[in-house]
């Protein structure tokens, strides 16, 4: 059983996994949707692992406070409930009525820095409610007001830039884009002016949160992006796409149909009568299902008889009988599971 819950509107799920990797990065055990197994009923899944998480984390964006984010805010009572409740805020937006009263934590400017001291309060909290300990006061409000303090610095060092493209030269603008200090505060600057060949923020935070090797992923980014700055990469990943075709074999029945006339042998009693159509039967079902799964995809395992419609009648020495039914084949039948790879 994993110890921390992970509550989120699906909408926000590349913003999600980001935080969902930094948080085992960190030496958390995570449950959350994306890792459902297959086949099992998701509701009971979910409704499980959330009774048996010692921690909730709640997303709060505009989708999960909104009108489509009722799941969410009903797994947050339920956390609050039990006392395992942790918030944290992915948008600047106020918490649904009801959750107002419980702080959340501030991940509204997170770049996916483990330093980044709201994201160390985050962790702090958790394996607070983990060990069932008080969660301690938060550090990152205040570290936050002093970085505001040394804001000035990033000022002049945007006004620097300013005069750099001010002279037209492409070459200086993509050296003063790319300078190391305060990134990627100035790349993104470069990118929301078009200048410098630098992408825009929110093209860099989907480039940095796309899930690595994912095909789709990448189509999703060049739909959103169509003339972005990762285009190209984006472009060079699909077309060295490769695909993994997996064999896997399930269990499975056919019904076929199954007539059985009344035995050459006949008996004393009904009953004996119908323990010799059977036997005949079965090698008849046997022969139909062996035909059946004759091809590359199905395994034969076994046939069984299923009688709908008896007819017995006596015959000159005894009673004869037969029926009308069906042979169960039960067989193996072959899938393929193809699976699309793009990069690392």
């Amino acid at each position: 059983m994993n110890d921390v819950f992970i509550s989120y509107k699906s909408d926000d799920a590349a913003r999600v996994i980001r935080l969902v990797r930094a948080l085992e990065t960190a030496g958390l055990s995570i449950w959350w949707d994306r890792r459902l197994a297959a086949g099992e009923h998701w509701r009971s899944q979910i409704q499980c692992a959330l009774d048996g998480a010692k921690c909730v984390i709640v997303v709060w964006t505009a989708e999960s406070v909104g009108p489509a984010g009722d799941f969410v805010r009903d797994e947050a009572g339920h956390a609050k409930g039990r006392g395992v409740l942790v918030p944290v805020k992915l948008s600047r937006v106020n918490p649904p009525m009801g959750f107002g009263e419980i702080q959340a934590i501030d991940l509204t400017h997170w770049k996916g820095s483990s330093r980044d001291p709201f994201f160390e309060d985050l962790i702090a909290a958790v394996r607070a409610k983990v060990e069932g300990r008080d969660v301690p006061p938060g550090k990152g409000p205040t570290q936050r007001l002093v970085r505001r303090l040394r804001y000035g610095s990033l000022v002049s060092a945007i006004v620097f830039c300013g005069g750099v493209f001010a002279s037209n030269i492409f070459q200086a603008q993509d050296r003063a884009c790319r300078l190391p200090l305060f990134q990627p505060n100035i790349s993104d600057a470069c990118g929301a002016l078009g200048l410098g060949n630098r992408p825009t923020k929110n093209e860099r935070i989907s480039w940095e949160s796309r899930e690595r090797g994912s095909c789709e992923a990448l189509r999703t980014h060049i739909e959103r992006f169509p003339n972005g700055f990762y285009r190209g990469e984006a472009n060079g990943l699909l077309a060295a796409r490769r695909v993994t075709e997996t064999e896997i074999w399930t269990a499975g029945e056919r019904h076929l149909a199954l007539f059985q006339p009344g035995s050459e042998v006949s008996s004393a009693t009904e009953v004996a009568a119908q323990g010799v159509a059977m036997a005949e039967a079965q090698k008849r079902a046997e022969r139909l299902c062996r035909g059946f799964g004759a091809t590359t995809s199905f395994h034969f395992k076994s046939a069984r008889l299923a009688p709908q419609e008896w007819k017995c009648a006596h015959a000159a020495k005894g009673i004869v009988c037969g029926f009308e039914g069906e042979a169960v084949c039960e067989l193996e039948e072959r899938r393929i599971n193809a699976r699309e790879t793009c990069g690392k």
